[in-house]
C-alpha cells in the first residue's frame, strides 16, 4: 500500500519545525566543540530519493561525523560482506537460545564500533583502510568534506587515555586488525566535517537502495540498503535507548556529538537536521525534535504499514 505525500506538505512541515524550535536554547555544546561551534545555530535539509531538496536555516555549516560515521561504515562492511557473514565476525547468534549461544562480555562504549572499523578490508594498512571509507563516504553524498585536525588530535588522545585498544584485546571478541590503527581511522573518520544538507544526501542515497540523487551514480549495491537501515535502527541514538526513539519519531537515526541527526526512510528520502546544543545524553535537542516533529506531521514511520513516497 502506498501514500502520496504532496511536496507542499513537506515544505509545511519543515518549515514549521524550524519555527517551532529555532528559539530553544536548551542543552549545551560538546566541550571538545565549545571554542568552534555557534551554540545557536540550527538547520534542517530534507532531500528525497529523487534529488527534491527542501532546507531552513542553516544547513552550510560543517559538522563532526562523531557516530553518524557508522553509517558509511555499515555501507562498507555490507559492500565487503553479506548480512550473514556480518552476523558471524559479530559473535551474535540468530537462534535467541541463551542456553545453547555462548555469552559475551560487555565492553566500553565505541568498542563495538572500532571492531567493525577492523573489520574493513585492507588489514595492516592505516592509511588505506581510512582512504577506503572516505572514498565510500564520498559516493554517498555530494562535495568534499572538512578535515578537523584539532578534532582528530582530541579524539585520538581520548582513544589512548580510554586505552580502548588494550580493552579490545582483554576481551572475548576477535579483533580483525591492529587495535591502535582501528582507533585512528575511526577517530579520523569522527573527525570529518559535512554540512546538514551533504548529511540528508547520504539518507537519500541509502533510501534510493545506493543511488546518489546528486551525482546519479550507484555509491553500492542497493541490495544492502536493508541491512544498512537495519542497523542504523538498531544503534543508539547516542545514548538514547534505540527503542524510546523509534517509538517518538519512527525512523532509523544516527547522531553526532556535534549536534547532527540523520533519519532515513527507505524509498522515501531523509531529514538531517543541526544544533549545536546537546541533552544530557548527548543528542541534538533541537535536531531530535525537528526531525521527531516532521515525521509525526507527515505520517513518515518505517514500521507503518502504507509506504509514503513524494508527490
Amino acid at each position: 500500500m502506498e501514500r502520496k505525500i504532496p511536496f507542499n506538505d513537506i515544505e509545511k512541515a519543515l518549515n514549521e519545525a524550524y519555527e517551532k524550535y529555532k528559539s530553544v536554547d536548551e542543552g549545551n555544546v560538546d566541550p571538545r566543540l565549545a571554542k568552534t561551534s555557534k551554540a545557536d545555530a540550527f538547520g534542517i535539509a530534507v532531500v528525497l530519493a529523487d534529488g527534491r531538496t527542501l532546507t531552513a536555516g542553516d544547513t552550510s555549516t560543517p559538522t563532526p561525523l562523531g557516530g553518524i560515521a557508522r553509517v558509511g561504515l555499515s555501507v562498507e562492511l555490507l559492500s565487503q560482506y553479506s548480512p550473514d557473514e556480518l552476523v558471524k565476525k559479530s559473535g551474535s547468534c540468530c537462534c535467541a537460545d541463551k542456553n545453547t549461544c555462548a555469552s559475551r562480555p560487555q565492553i566500553a562504549f565505541g568498542a563495538h564500533t572500532v571492531r567493525a572499523v577492523s573489520a574493513v578490508a585492507p588489514q595492516g594498512d592505516r592509511d588505506g583502510k581510512y582512504q577506503v571509507l572516505l572514498d565510500r563516504l564520498l559516493s554517498l553524498t555530494d562535495g568534499q568534506p572538512v578535515f578537523n585536525d584539532e578534532l582528530y588530535k582530541l579524539l585520538s588522545e581520548e582513544a589512548v587515555s580510554m586505552k580502548m585498544a588494550d580493552v579490545l584485546k582483554e576481551t572475548g571478541y576477535e579483533i580483525y586488525d591492529d587495535g591502535n590503527d582501528s582507533l585512528d581511522v575511526y577517530s579520523r573518520l569522527m573527525a570529518l566535517q559535512l554540512t546538514t544538507e551533504q548529511l540528508a544526501v547520504i539518507g537519500a542515497t541509502i533510501a534510493a537502495d545506493g543511488r546518489n540523487p546528486r551525482s546519479g551514480v550507484y555509491a553500492f549495491d542497493g541490495s544492502a540498503s536493508e541491512s544498512v537501515v537495519t542497523l542504523m535502527a538498531l544503534h543508539r541514538l547516542g545514548h538514547h535507548g534505540r527503542r524510546a526513539w523509534l517509538m517518538r519519531a519512527g525512523l532509523p537515526a544516527a547522531a553526532s556529538f556535534g549536534g547532527a541527526v540523520l533519519a532515513v526512510l527507505p524509498g522515501f528520502g531523509a531529514i538531517a537536521a543541526y544544533s549545536p546544543r546537546l541533552c544530557d545524553n548527548g543528542v541534538s535537542i533541537r535536531a531530535a525534535r525537528a526531525i521527531t516533529y516532521i515525521a509525526r506531521e507527515l505520517g513518515l514511520n518505517v514500521f507503518a504499514s502504507a509506504r509514503p513516497t513524494a508527490g
